[in-house]
C-alpha cells in the first residue's frame, strides 16, 4: 500500500477521533455531550487533515442529536457558521466542543435532498463509572 494512501487513512481516523465522538474515559465537565459519531472524509497529512466530509454515522438514543432532529447519513455542511470542506479537523474538533447547556449550530444536507439547519444543545458530560 502506498505511503500516501496510509497517511491518508490514519489522517482520517485521527480526524474521526477528534471530531464529535466523545469517549466516557475523556468526558470532562467543560464539554457538553452531543449523542452523535461521525464518518469523516479527509485530505492532507496527519499534521493538518483538511475535510473533505463528514457525514452522520450513528446517533445515540435520547441523545441531544436525536432531540434536535440530526438524521444518520445527514453531511454536516457547517458547523457554528462555518464551512466544513477544506477546513483544517483539528480547528473544527475545537469548535464543537461546547459546554453542556451551549448550542451547536449545524447546516445538514439530508439523505432526502433538503438542507436544514439542525440547533442541538448539548447534554451534561458523560459520567465514568470506577
Amino acid at each position: 500500500m502506498p505511503d500516501r494512501v496510509l497517511r491518508g487513512i490514519l489522517a482520517a481516523i485521527c480526524a474521526a477521533c477528534l471530531l464529535f465522538a466523545q469517549p466516557a474515559a475523556a468526558a470532562d465537565a467543560s464539554r457538553g455531550r452531543l449523542g452523535f459519531t461521525v464518518y469523516v472524509e479527509v485530505d492532507g497529512s496527519y499534521a493538518k487533515p483538511i475535510l473533505k466530509s463528514v457525514r452522520v454515522q450513528e446517533i445515540e438514543p435520547d441523545s441531544p442529536a436525536q432531540a434536535a432532529g440530526l438524521k444518520i447519513d445527514d453531511l454536516i455542511l457547517r458547523v457554528q457558521g462555518k464551512p466544513l470542506a477544506g477546513a483544517n479537523a483539528r480547528e473544527v474538533a475545537a469548535m464543537i466542543q461546547v459546554p453542556p447547556g451551549e448550542k451547536l449550530q449545524l447546516v445538514v444536507h439530508g439523505s432526502d435532498g433538503t438542507q436544514r439547519r439542525v440547533t442541538i444543545v448539548a447534554g451534561p458530560p458523560v459520567r465514568v463509572r470506577r
